[in-house]
């Protein structure tokens, strides 16, 4: 934009300057103010846009139209809800912008006349003339007196009684001496006086009489400054949208919460019969009169409505004949001119937001004009979509955040599709946009399950939520990459859990298990298969052979080790099993999960009948997984359950849980050689507790957590989380609640 700048001069040069500014004005096109003895203005050409019509000014967006007249309009922007409101004067026939000086400015409807507002004193500027300001002082009037409307050049102030009520007074300088008409004629028992709109010459006047529901209308004449009619708002309530013309009131109906037949009601000056035409469903209107034949009206909240309403479309419709049309496809604002033309804030799908300059053509029908442009399309269009090429889902800190840049005044439903391309598993993120935005994943399919590991592909797609406008459509790739738990059978970096039901033994989403108070339900299950009641212990060391996969240890009722080696496949997660040896029946507990030698390997731990712990450390060999029994130590059969947890306690290995038979539960800290340090009291009543399962990071904050399920008559099935610290004095912190599931209700339910 071209910047035009006045130089400032004080003093006794002020009747110059300004005579100096009127020529410039008519030559170079720049608007001059005056303020306590010194001239500035700033002005910015706008960049035309090539239409049809005619050449169009820029309208800065997000910049409410606070008054307009015959040559240009006034606007104000804040860039920040801290910031101070910066106004401009913007003339329709060059588009050159001037920005006002800073302070509080207030525009009229249909004038070039605006006013700067500083306590009691108004200074008037006439934008199209470029002439002297007018500068009114109105304290005479009391500090409460405040301005209701400015109307041509004429301040419409409100000014409270003592007793109560209001008086309208009509303060100007005509001639360059004070004028000052209190409105009289308005009823006594008129309350909540307010300036509501005007048509030519005429003022409009809303009040309420107590006891009636409708709102009441006077008009003041202008040249008397005396109240003319007195009208009753048929079927209004206290606070309807309201316009009017030269010889015609429009008013809204209520709004009734769900209903889609509110209606406008449009009357004669002085006459009591209304005429209702029909609207549909609206919450919010703008209305407004074209000449004394047409009357305008839309919803306002179309640029942020979530369905489509072909109430968001400014709609004229004739009073002679009943006619319908259709002049622009979203209206914000309508805002009369002096005329009887009208100027509407509002967007077409052809030439995007802006303001549009309605008027009644040579054939009597509507006609609409850009005469200054937003830039801004009206359809909510994605320009730029950024999602990462590859993506770690391990811990929370690795979610993607997936960004992308969009153009338009609606608001946009955006659905992004991540579809697993070996499994067709989908995670589908909804969400209502505006420009620009960004949404995270969280890793989660739709049924609440982890989302696993491997290529992917993307669609993202949008469409205005007002139905203005087509669908956008962008498409692409990516990789969830990681590295599977140890407690990971379905491939996707996420721990799951491991039940048995009878002879049943499923595969559990531990992620969708532990947020079940998100609904999903039923839980989603991969049956490994049947007859795993012929082993009385199973255990989840994690990669025994080397491959990139969770495994499984289970013992039959004759004392033979069994080892099933992971897939990655989710539906089969498991081969078939191998024969890893006899004798171990000699052993009343096995656990495995963690390394507890240092060596990288998962280890074995067992007890006993004797209470001897004994460890059997990993190989890395699929078909030997572990090398001969290393005693550690006697007197472990004071403990009914021993959990090697991996890591939890911050030291150098993996670590172990054990309870004892009166319920205390306590923490052995792994040293790093297969041998562990004394014991640390974590809790004193674990009793109730029927499975511990060392689950992995299962909240992905980089640490071990704890899963338990309750074994108390009526709340069998209920699962606690026991989140990890890293600290060996308070390994878990405060347990967190897991609702009930029917699933693992059953009696004879065991996890793993």
């Amino acid at each position: 934009m071209r910047e035009n700048t006045v130089l400032s001069r004080t003093g006794s040069s002020r009747r110059h300057l300004t005579t100096a500014v009127a020529v410039a004005l008519a030559a170079a096109c720049v608007s001059t103010f005056t303020t306590g003895g010194t001239a500035t203005a700033t002005a910015t050409t706008a960049v035309s846009s090539s239409t049809a019509q005619q050449a169009v000014a820029s309208l800065l967006p997000d910049s409410p139209v606070i008054g307009h007249g015959p040559t240009g309009f006034l606007t104000s922007h804040q860039a920040a809800p801290s910031a101070a409101p910066v106004h401009r004067w913007t003339r329709y026939a060059d588009g050159v912008t001037t920005v006002l000086p800073a302070g509080t400015y207030r525009g009229g409807l249909g004038t070039d006349v605006i006013v700067k507002v500083e306590g009691s004193t108004y200074t008037l500027y006439d934008m199209a003339t470029g002439t002297a300001p007018t500068v009114i002082d109105t304290s005479s009037l009391g500090a409460t007196a405040t301005l209701a409307a400015l109307h041509g050049s004429t301040l419409v102030m409100r000014v409270p009684r003592a007793a109560g009520g209001v008086d309208l007074h009509l303060v100007g300088k005509p001639d360059g001496t004070l004028v000052d008409r209190v409105v009289t004629g308005i009823p006594a028992a008129a309350q909540n006086v307010e300036y509501m709109a005007h048509a030519p010459g005429t003022l409009v006047i809303r009040y309420s009489v107590p006891g009636e529901t409708a709102s009441r209308v006077v008009r003041v004449d202008l040249t008397t400054a005396r109240v003319v009619g007195d009208q009753v708002l048929t079927g209004s309530n206290a606070d309807p949208t309201l316009t009017a013309s030269a010889t015609h009131l429009a008013w809204t109906e209520p709004y009734v919460h769900g209903s889609d037949s509110r209606a406008l009601r449009v009357a004669r000056h002085g006459e009591a019969e209304s005429s209702r035409i029909p609207i549909g469903k609206s919450t919010r209107m703008t209305v407004g009169f074209l000449g004394d034949d047409w009357v305008t009206y839309a919803d306002i909240e179309g640029a942020w409505s979530y369905d489509p309403n072909p109430l968001d479309a400014l709609t004229a419709t004739s009073l002679t004949d009943g006619r319908t049309v259709k002049l622009l496809d979203l209206a914000i604002r309508i805002l009369p001119g002096e005329n009887g033309d009208l100027l509407v804030h509002g967007a077409t799908l052809e030439h995007g937001e802006g303001l549009y300059r309605v008027t009644v053509g040579p054939d009597g029908e509507p006609t609409t004009t850009l005469v200054a442009s937003t830039g801004r399309p009206l359809a909510y269009t994605i320009t730029d979509v950024s999602i990462p090429a590859t993506i770690d889902l391990t811990t929370a800190s690795g979610d993607p955040t997936l960004k992308w840049d969009a153009t338009g005044i609606s608001l946009g439903k955006v659905t992004i599709e991540l579809t697993h391309t070996a499994t067709g598993a989908r995670a589908t993120i909804l969400t209502i946009a505006s420009r620009p935005a960004a949404q995270s994943w969280n890793g989660l399919l739709d049924n609440g399950t982890a989302a696993p590991i491997g290529d992917y592909t993307w669609r993202f797609t949008t469409e205005p939520t007002n139905g203005i406008g087509p669908k956008t459509e962008r498409t692409g790739t990516l990789k969830v990459v990681g590295k599977p738990g140890p407690h990971d059978f379905s491939n996707s970096t996420a721990p799951d859990l491991l039940q048995r039901v009878g002879g049943r033994l499923s595969v559990l989403d531990a992620r969708q298990i532990l947020a079940r108070e998100f609904g999903w339900d039923p839980v989603s299950e991969v049956v490994v298969g049947n007859g795993w009641d012929a082993y009385d212990r199973i255990a989840t060391p994690g990669n025994l052979g080397g491959s990139a996969h969770a495994d499984l240890l289970a013992r039959d009722k004759g004392g033979v080790l069994w080892s099933y080696e992971g897939t990655g496949d989710p539906s089969v997660p498991f081969k078939t099993r191998t024969r890893v040896g006899g004798g171990w029946g000699v052993y009343n507990q096995l656990t495995a999960g963690g390394d507890m030698s240092g060596d990288g390997r998962p280890d074995l731990l067992a007890t006993d009948k004797a209470g001897v712990l004994w460890l059997y450390k990993g190989t890395g060999s699929a078909t030997a997984p572990f090398s001969k029994a290393v005693r550690i130590g006697g007197g472990w059969g004071v403990y009914n359950k021993i959990t090697a947890t991996g890591n939890v306690g911050g030291g150098p290995a993996g670590d172990l849980i054990a309870r004892d038979t009166s319920g205390v539960t306590w923490l052995y800290l792994g040293k790093g050689d297969g041998t562990f340090t004394g014991r640390t009291r974590i809790d004193a009543d674990w009793s109730w507790f029927h499975d511990i399962v060392a689950v992995g990071d299962a909240n992905r904050d980089g640490r071990n957590d704890l899963v338990v399920s309750h074994r108390g008559e009526g709340t069998a099935g209920r699962l606690f989380l026991y989140p990890g610290t890293g600290d060996w004095r308070a390994p878990f912190s405060t347990l967190e609640s897991v609702l009930t599931s029917p699933r693992l209700a059953q009696t004879d339910s065991r996890l793993f």
